[in-house]
């Protein structure tokens, strides 16, 4: 669960921020030069004209929040550079603040005064990435770094978007890690080193590594961030994440529990503590998990009433969806429903599988040496699928959704039964 990094240079975020500034309402557009009175007629003048009884789309016009920096009152600044200059900190200032409109017009006004401004096209891309204007953001990233790509704050404000703002995917996750790792690279390689910087790109390199399936790697990185700012709330946040992840439950319970003492009402740090509890067998998990859903009811639901009989029915209707070669493959193999992972079963591949885990395909095993009894041949013999309860019933927010959630995971574990490994089934959209 990865927390968010500020996306401008000079100044951090607020620890208690959430992962997301709210913007304002409004959505500003690109700055242009006023139209006179003359050029509607001349633009429809020189168009086809609209067929009888087509009626026009009505004429839209966003409001646009102007930057405080040139707001009414405010003196101009006598010459470009102190303009320039102006806008870039009212900018920053401004997505520091929250007040991503604002931020947005002033990066836009400096991007429209100097056109090969790095900084500026970079503030433009943290400003739309907050306003959920995805696409828009990614040019104004690109821009930015096709205009100078080894700029590491630019670097590092494109690293957080693709890993933190856009849906994660393989993708964005590899695109960011890359942007990360180069960040990275950049900064330890200035004369004058930030080791906010260091530890910003590094922490984004093990957001996307565990991301990604290498926790273990991730671990590595964090110890860089943690060197910088050891008690700093995102580096041992994300250090519980590896650690879950990598089963080592009592660290990752001291790494949330030290979330927690800083900021007691970090609902993605008392989520991962109750999951983290519940693997301990502790009572306060579920008091943590609760807490979760009361202050951040938009990331967090309670876990979904879902019993072994329900699980196994929902199991039965999606095989016989199945075309009948495919389904009597299916058959062939056992399903069976655990509540969680075992450490065997996560311990199987190296990193360990997390455990968030929905569903595991066992291939068949070799029968032991010393004789096996037959329940345990005809296990080994035969390949099965496991779904697990708890895992599915916390990962959705409603029974909708759930049904859904099988269905896919069955279905990708049918896809391994087949023979496909994880590539294969990100091919076809399986992931």
């Amino acid at each position: 669960m990865a927390l968010a990094l500020c996306a401008t240079a000079p100044a951090g975020c607020d620890d208690g921020a959430p992962s997301r500034f709210a913007t304002s309402g409004a959505k500003p557009v690109a700055s242009a030069a006023p139209m006179t009175a003359a050029e509607p007629a001349a633009k429809v003048a020189s168009g086809p004209a609209a067929p009888a009884g087509d009626l026009l789309p009505p004429h839209q016009e966003m409001p646009v929040v102007e930057c405080p920096a040139l707001a009414a009152g405010v003196e101009p600044p006598a010459d470009l550079d102190t303009t320039l200059t102006r806008l870039i900190e009212a900018a920053n200032a401004q997505l520091d603040a929250g007040q991503a409109a604002a931020a947005w017009t002033c990066a836009d006004r400096a991007a429209d005064l100097a056109p090969q401004s790095v900084e500026a096209h970079h503030l433009r891309g943290a400003a739309l990435a907050m306003m959920d204007r995805w696409g828009d953001a990614q040019l104004a990233f690109g821009l930015a770094l096709s205009l100078d790509p080894d700029d590491p704050e630019t670097l590092r404000g494109a690293a957080h978007f693709y890993i933190n703002e856009l849906e994660r995917s393989h993708d964005t996750l590899r695109l960011g890690l890359s942007l990360a790792e180069r960040g990275s690279a950049r900064a330890i390689a200035r004369r004058r080193r930030n080791p906010e910087m260091i530890a910003d790109l590094a922490l984004l390199e093990a957001q996307a590594l565990s991301d990604l399936g290498h926790s273990d790697e991730a671990l590595t990185r964090l110890e860089v961030a943690l060197r910088q700012s050891p008690s700093r709330a995102e580096a041992l946040h994300e250090r519980g994440v590896a650690r879950f992840n990598l089963g080592q439950f009592e660290e990752a319970k001291a790494d949330f529990s030290a979330v927690l003492e800083q900021r007691p009402d970090d609902a993605f740090a008392h989520h991962m503590l109750g999951l983290t509890l519940d693997w301990l067998g502790e009572v306060d998990a579920g008091l943590h998990l609760r807490r979760a859903v009361e202050l951040a009811p938009d990331e967090f639901a309670l876990e979904v009433p879902l019993s072994v009989q329900d699980l196994r029915r929902e199991i039965e209707q999606v095989l016989a969806t199945l075309p009948p070669p495919r389904q009597a493959a299916a058959r062939a193999a056992r399903f069976e429903v655990e509540d969680l992972p075992s450490q065997e079963d996560l311990r199987s591949v190296s990193p360990p599988f997390p455990p968030t885990i929905l569903g595991l395909y066992r291939g068949p095993l070799e029968p032991s040496a010393d004789g096996a009894t037959a329940p345990d041949a005809i296990r080994a013999a035969t390949p099965s699928i496991v779904l697990y309860r708890k895992n599915l019933a916390r990962a959705v927010r409603s029974r909708l959704e759930l049904s859904r959630e099988i269905r896919d995971t069955v279905l990708h574990e049918l896809g391994h039964l087949e023979g496909l490994d994880e590539d294969d089934l990100r091919r076809r959209g399986m992931e």
